[in-house]
């Protein structure tokens, strides 16, 4: 069978009413659930966006697949915030270290790295600290 645009117009706007919000994910859908219409001899495009949608497990399915996408997300974003949280603080430790023995072998700029690290500490690893479990905390009420 051959789709129109509005047939093409319809799967996509039913994909959108029923929760799949990603553009990305919803062209993937579209483009399957297309692929699977037209390579049927059937000409009757009601009755072959069912089994479509019966294949691919119908809109419930759509919306756990919505729900992966946005997880997988999230997940990146918090992998990425952990990753320069610690480059941070491997940043301030070195700088901690730095400042013990300047201070030891009283050597000037002691109080400059003591200084970097702290600034560092406080405007970099507690803001993202804190910006990754406001997320979290969002993540999981959702």
């Amino acid at each position: 069978m051959i789709l129109t645009e509005q047939h093409i117009e319809f799967i996509d706007n039913n994909l959108k009413f029923y929760g799949v919000n990603s553009k990305d994910l919803r062209e993937d859908l579209l483009d399957h659930i297309c692929t699977y219409i037209e390579t049927n001899e059937s000409q009757d495009f009601d009755v072959l966006y069912q089994k479509a949608l019966q294949k691919f497990g119908g809109y419930a399915s759509f919306q756990n697949l919505q729900l992966e996408t946005n997880y997988q997300k999230f997940a990146k974003q918090i992998i990425t915030i952990n990753k320069v949280k610690f480059t941070s603080g491997f940043i301030v430790i070195v700088l901690l270290i730095m400042s013990l023995v300047f201070q030891m072998m009283q050597w000037p700029y002691a109080n400059a790295w003591l200084l970097s690290a702290i600034i560092i500490s406080v405007l970099v690893i507690l803001p993202m600290h804190f910006y990754a479990r406001y997320k979290t905390s969002i993540h999981t009420l959702s």
